[in-house]
């Protein structure tokens, strides 16, 4: 039995952002909440990055980062999760409202195992993630090797793709600083 539970855990990427309140011991805190969700494992959490607010205007800098896990949970569940942990921490998710805005915590699937998937709650992997820096970047340092299910893309190749988009102005230049955790 323990071996098929094993075979019916994914892999999943989970984003980590904060940028109102001490945004590395949020996102270190919110990390530590989701392994004590039963079905979660965690696995490995990447290096803290501040970045400037990308399509959002904010005098507060993001602390992101990136975190590997494999759960027994589906992505709606898991998705209900990372609610539940965002309002544990402040967040007020306003539905109907447009735009990107200052919170104290947001997590998002970035990748659920190879599933892909486009409903109107969920859209695997995450539509936005090479478009973005504060994704690729600790994505990359955690797991330089994963490929995107859609594209076949490694992580390390995407965020050079993208890098070298934001040095030929193709794309909006990107603020980020990778840190260490325990620094300020």
């Amino acid at each position: 039995m323990e071996n098929e539970t094993e075979m019916d855990k994914i892999r999943a990427f989970i984003g980590l952002g904060s940028n109102l309140g001490d945004g590395p011991s949020i996102v270190q805190d919110a990390w530590r909440m989701l392994g004590e969700v039963a079905g979660v494992d965690l696995l490995a959490l990447s290096s803290p990055y501040k970045s400037a607010p990308v399509e959002m205007s904010s005098q507060h800098w993001f602390t992101n980062g990136v975190g590997k896990i494999e759960t027994l949970l589906p992505p709606p569940a898991l998705l209900q999760e990372l609610f539940r942990i965002e309002a544990a921490f402040g967040r007020k998710r306003k539905s109907g409202s447009f735009g990107y805005q200052d919170r104290p915590l947001d997590l998002d699937i970035l990748y659920y195992g190879e599933i892909i998937l486009d409903e109107p709650e969920l859209i695997l992997p995450h539509p936005r993630i090479r478009e973005r820096l504060f994704v690729l970047s600790p994505l990359a340092e955690l797991d330089p090797d994963f490929r995107d299910p859609v594209s076949g893309e490694t992580a390390a190749a995407m965020e050079a793709e993208l890098k070298r988009k934001i040095a030929e102005k193709v794309m909006k230049n990107q603020e980020i600083i990778r840190g260490k955790w325990g620094e300020s």
